[in-house]
């Protein structure tokens, strides 16, 4: 404020990109985890950055992410994803102990990875530049994809 003056700032809301079809392909993997895993899993309002909290006989068990990709698991030879989310999971995890799973279904192969125990993390920039949204550009971490748990062999 300058001289009793008031600034108004703008807000940016962000568009939200998920499909009908991105949802119920995750619907179709958490299903299959919840049933794998024993629980149930609750959507997460929007400020916990994550997507569910795992559940089993009403006591919370895990923080979950899940993506789905429309190429298949070898074609690149990491997982990209955002460094902020990988931040997001780590915090709700150092704030509960319990750990953060991120689960990526691929055109071919489904799969989990921790994300609050990694270790060293690789770290670039990156993201998709085919929605002209500048902030789809950002850090974010590269998992190779051998580090990922195969779920195929639970159906």
């Amino acid at each position: 404020m300058l001289d009793g003056e008031t600034v108004e700032l703008e807000e940016a809301v962000r568009p939200k990109y998920e499909t009908e079809e991105n949802l119920a392909q995750e619907t179709q993997v958490l299903t299959l985890l919840c049933h794998h895993w024993e629980c149930i899993a609750k959507k997460l309002p929007v400020r916990y950055e994550l997507d569910y909290l795992l559940m089993r006989n009403r006591k919370a068990m895990a923080w979950l992410e899940i993506k789905v990709r429309a190429s298949n698991y070898e074609y690149y030879p990491t997982y990209m994803i955002s460094l902020g989310k990988v931040m997001a999971a780590r915090r709700l995890t150092e704030a509960t102990s319990l750990p953060s799973f991120l689960v990526v279904q691929w055109r071919d192969w489904k799969g989990y990875i921790r994300l609050d125990d990694l270790g060293e993390l690789e770290i670039a920039m990156g993201g998709r530049t085919d929605r002209e949204d500048d902030q789809d550009v950002e850090p974010v971490v590269l998992f190779p994809i051998q580090g990922f748990t195969q779920i195929n062999e639970w159906q």
